[in-house]
C-alpha cells in the first residue's frame, strides 16, 4: 500500500491502492494538486461550475458557469482567456463539447427548457439543436443534462434525465440510436435515478450513473464494452460517481461526489488502482465535486459547486487519443 503526502493543512490525499476485488493493483503515478483556476478580478469569480471541459486539441479549458450565465475559458497554464456571456439565446449553461473546428455545442436553458445549441468559436449563437426521430415517440420531453461529441464532431451524445437515456444523434439532432441507462425502467423510481456526465475520450464513450454507482463504457456507436465501479462507501468503492475520463494507459479516472474523492480504475481489469484527494476546504481538497476533465498533458480539472472552485491536479497520463 502506498500513501500520498498531505496537500496542505490536515487534508491527506488518500492513496490506498486497493483493488475492487481485494487483489493487488498495477502501479500508477501519484497525482498532486497544482492550482486553482481564478479570474483576474477577485470580486468576479466562477459562481457555480456546472461542468468542466478540456479541449485536447487546443488545450483550452471551458467552464459553464450556471450562476453567472456565462462560459469562462482558460488556457493550459490556468490563465484566464475570455468569457462567453449568455443572455437572450441561452442561460444556465450546464455542459458543452467542442468540435475539431472550434465550434461549441452547448447544453443550457434555451427558451423554456434545457436543450442544445451550436455556438461559433467566438461564442456567437448559430442555431438551436432539437432532437428529432421516430425513436423519441412514446418518450417524455427530453431533459438534456450533459453532452459530448465524437472525435470527428459528427455524432452528438446527449444524456436525457427525463428518459434515463443517452441519445446518439447527428449534428442536427436526428436520432441515430439510443442507450437506456438503467437496468429496468419499469421498476426504477425516477426520483431515485440520476445521471451524471457523458464524455468521449479516444474511441470510448464514458457515462456516469451516480445513483447506480457505475460508469458505463461504450464504443462510439453506443455498443457496451464494460462497466466500471462497485457501489459502496468503503475505500475504492463508487458511492456517487459524477463523471469519468480515460487516459492513454487505459486508466479510468472517476470523481465521486458522495465520497468526495477521486479514483483511478483499470479499464482492462475493472479494478481500482488508487484514490486521491479528500474532503475539505484546503487547496487540493474537495467538496461536492460534480465533474472532471483530463487534458493532453495529463492535467485533471475538477469542478465543485462549493465556492465555485475548479481545481487542477497533475501527474496523470495524457487523455486517450482517437485512433
Amino acid at each position: 500500500m502506498r500513501r500520498l503526502s498531505a496537500i496542505s493543512g490536515s487534508v491527506l490525499l488518500a492513496a490506498a491502492i486497493l483493488a475492487a476485488g481485494g487483489a493487488g493493483a498495477e502501479d500508477v503515478a501519484a497525482p498532486a494538486y497544482r492550482q486553482l483556476l481564478k479570474l483576474p478580478t477577485q470580486a468576479d469569480q466562477i459562481g457555480f461550475p456546472g461542468s468542466v471541459v478540456a479541449d485536447v486539441r487546443t488545450g483550452e479549458v471551458f467552464i459553464p458557469d450556471i450562476r453567472n450565465r456565462r462560459i469562462t475559458i482558460f488556457d493550459q497554464r490556468g490563465m484566464f482567456l475570455y468569457q462567453i456571456a449568455g443572455g437572450e439565446q441561452f442561460t444556465g449553461p450546464r455542459d458543452l463539447a467542442v468540435d475539431p473546428e472550434g465550434y461549441i455545442l452547448l447544453a443550457a436553458q434555451i427558451d423554456e427548457g434545457v436543450g442544445l445549441a451550436w455556438l461559433d468559436f467566438d461564442g456567437l449563437f448559430i442555431r438551436p439543436v432539437t432532437l428529432t426521430g421516430d425513436a423519441l415517440k412514446d418518450h417524455e420531453l427530453p431533459e438534456l443534462v450533459s453532452v459530448a461529441l465524437s472525435p470527428d464532431g459528427e455524432k452528438i451524445y446527449a444524456l436525457d434525465q427525463a428518459n434515463f437515456t443517452m441519445w446518439i444523434t447527428d449534428r442536427d439532432g436526428q436520432v441515430e440510436s439510443s442507450v437506456l441507462l438503467i437496468p429496468d425502467r419499469e421498476t426504477e423510481s425516477p426520483g431515485d435515478t440520476l445521471l451524471g456526465h457523458v464524455d468521449v475520450y479516444g474511441d470510448k464513450v464514458l457515462v456516469a450513473v451516480p445513483s447506480l454507482g457505475l460508469v458505463y463504457v461504450y464504443d462510439l456507436e453506443g455498443e457496451p464494452i464494460r462497466h466500471i465501479g462497485r457501489k459502496g462507501t468503503a475505500p475504492c468503492r463508487t458511492g456517487f460517481p459524477m463523471a469519468a475520463a480515460l487516459d492513454r494507459n487505459g486508466n479510468v479516472i472517476i470523481i465521486d461526489q458522495q465520497r468526495t474523492i477521486g479514483m483511478i480504475w483499470s479499464l482492462e481489469s475493472g479494478k481500482c488502482l488508487q484514490e486521491f484527494s479528500g474532503i475539505g476546504r484546503s487547496p487540493g481538497a474537495m467538496y461536492q465535486p460534480n465533474d472532471l476533465a483530463l487534458d493532453s498533458r495529463g492535467n485533471v480539472y475538477v469542478s465543485q459547486g462549493f465556492e465555485g472552485r475548479v481545481q487542477v491536479y497533475k501527474g496523470f497520463a495524457p487523455a486517450a487519443e482517437a485512433p
